[in-house]
């Protein structure tokens, strides 16, 4: 079974220009009151760092306080962490709940041809959309703990190793013919000063990281098996294949350290971060309850060492778990739609789809899906329509009732106008930005309902 790119992509496009109405009817709902859901965690959060309740009077947009909680928010979570994890907690199960609302019955729609019940005030929650839940959080947790905590454990230990040796004291002698002109300082100092701590700064780290380079050299090597391919061949050039995959390891380790590094290093601290937000989420619940006896206090030390290190020897690491939390991800993306359409969370064809060449056309497919929603988004909505274009009609259908309110109100502008045309323009992104989602929304659901049925074709 081999993916074609172009029909799953055109698929996944075409479902929501086409089918709009629909998905429209399904998605509205839960998407407004995830908007107001945001909008009430932000002010709660923004109430919580301030000690008193905070209103769109004291910050009348929506952006603004977005802004605002990014700056202020380690101070609520260092002062108030019990209350700003509350919030947090209680967001991210309203939101998974409003999501999944929307998302089950528009994959069984791509995926099944099943239309979703009639009704335009829809806001459903059963079987499927319990199962979406469950599939999503079973494929994060694979992604995200599972594969993510070894690669920092190893990280730490390593990293840890290298800033306890540059950090110990040492004693040198500037005038080597006098014991008079002793000096204290570091080992790390001292190699620097010879040109030696890329030992250190490098060669160990690499030491540190060179089991999960086999381990990425092992999972392509097997991976391209001539059975997974849908080759005659019984067993392949083993030698051939060993030699291969080797060398598409390191070309690819070497071109992400080079070229991609910026970005492997704010994912990796990005997925760190995440996991310190987790630790610290559990010492507050353990705070809560003290039988659930949970410690993640040395997780959460161990994840902020990593953070805080060096970038030149944190980058081996975050090379390596940009390849392999990527290829887990592409190889399990498919479950969510199975466990949707299949009534089961049993994996399925999970891992057929994406066997042999298909993880690269699958990968393709998600870029090309992922970089045509945001070049729309960022170019034609956000750079054209809401910047340049609708900002010029909004301006001239202001002018002309400005003047005409003039004529009728002694030259003055009348009051009402300013006010109703902020509205307006506030009312018609929101709309904007809706309709997009909506359509953003029918995207992915309809590609997750294409996997779905590629995962049978392979079974």
């Amino acid at each position: 079974m081999k993916l074609r790119i172009f029909p799953i992509v055109g698929e996944a496009l075409n479902l929501g220009a086409r089918r709009m109405e629909t998905v429209a009817r399904v998605a509205w709902l839960p998407l407004v009151l995830l908007l107001i859901a945001n909008m009430v965690a932000i002010f709660a959060y923004l109430s919580v760092i301030a000690g008193r309740l905070v209103t769109f009077a004291d910050i009348p947009t929506y952006a603004r306080a977005q802004i605002t909680v990014s700056q202020f928010a380690s101070k609520g979570f260092s002062e108030s962490p019990a209350e700003m994890w509350l919030i947090t907690a209680i967001s991210i199960f309203i939101s998974w709940l409003l999501v999944s609302s929307y998302m089950a019955p528009l994959i069984r729609y791509a995926g099944l041809g099943i239309k979703p019940r009639p009704g335009v005030i829809r806001l459903p929650f059963g079987a499927s959309q319990l199962r979406f839940l469950v599939a999503s959080i079973l494929s994060f947790v694979v992604t995200a703990f599972l594969m993510f905590v070894p690669i920092a454990v190893a990280g730490f230990y390593t990293l840890k190793y290298v800033a306890n040796a540059l950090a110990e004291t040492v004693a040198s002698f500037p005038d080597a013919t006098s014991l008079h002109t002793i000096e204290i300082t570091t080992a790390g100092k001292t190699m620097a000063a010879e040109g030696s701590d890329w030992i250190y700064n490098h060669v160990i780290p690499l030491a540190g990281v060179a089991p999960l380079i086999f381990l990425l050299w092992m999972i392509l090597f097997f991976h391209f098996h001539p059975r997974n391919r849908n080759t005659d061949a019984e067993g392949g050039n083993f030698i051939a294949r060993l030699l291969v995959t080797f060398l598409v390891t390191i070309v690819s380790m070497i071109g992400a350290y080079f070229l991609l590094a910026e970005t492997v290093i704010q994912q990796f601290r990005s997925d760190a971060i995440f996991l310190a937000s987790f630790a610290s989420f559990v010492e507050q619940a353990n705070a809560l309850h003290a039988s659930l006896s949970l410690d993640f206090t040395t997780l959460k030390e161990a994840v902020m060492f990593l953070i805080k290190s060096p970038v030149n020897r944190l980058l081996f690491f975050g090379v390596a778990s940009f390849f392999l939390m990527n290829y887990v991800s592409i190889r399990l993306m498919p479950y969510v739609g199975i466990a949707v359409c299949r009534g089961s969370l049993g994996p399925g064809g999970t891992l057929r789809v994406s066997r042999g060449w298909n993880i690269l056309r699958l990968a393709v497919i998600v870029g090309f899906v992922g970089g045509v929603l945001l070049l729309v988004q960022a170019v034609f909505i956000n750079g054209i329509l809401l910047k340049s274009f609708l900002p010029a009609i909004a301006s001239l259908l202001y002018e002309a009732t400005a003047v005409s309110t003039k004529l009728v109100n002694s030259g003055e502008v009348a009051s009402w106008v300013l006010p109703t045309f902020v509205w307006i323009w506030n009312i018609t992104k929101i709309l904007i930005n809706l309709v997009w989602t909506i359509f953003s929304v029918s995207v992915w659901a309809t590609l997750y309902g294409r996997l779905y049925r590629e995962s049978e074709v392979a079974q």
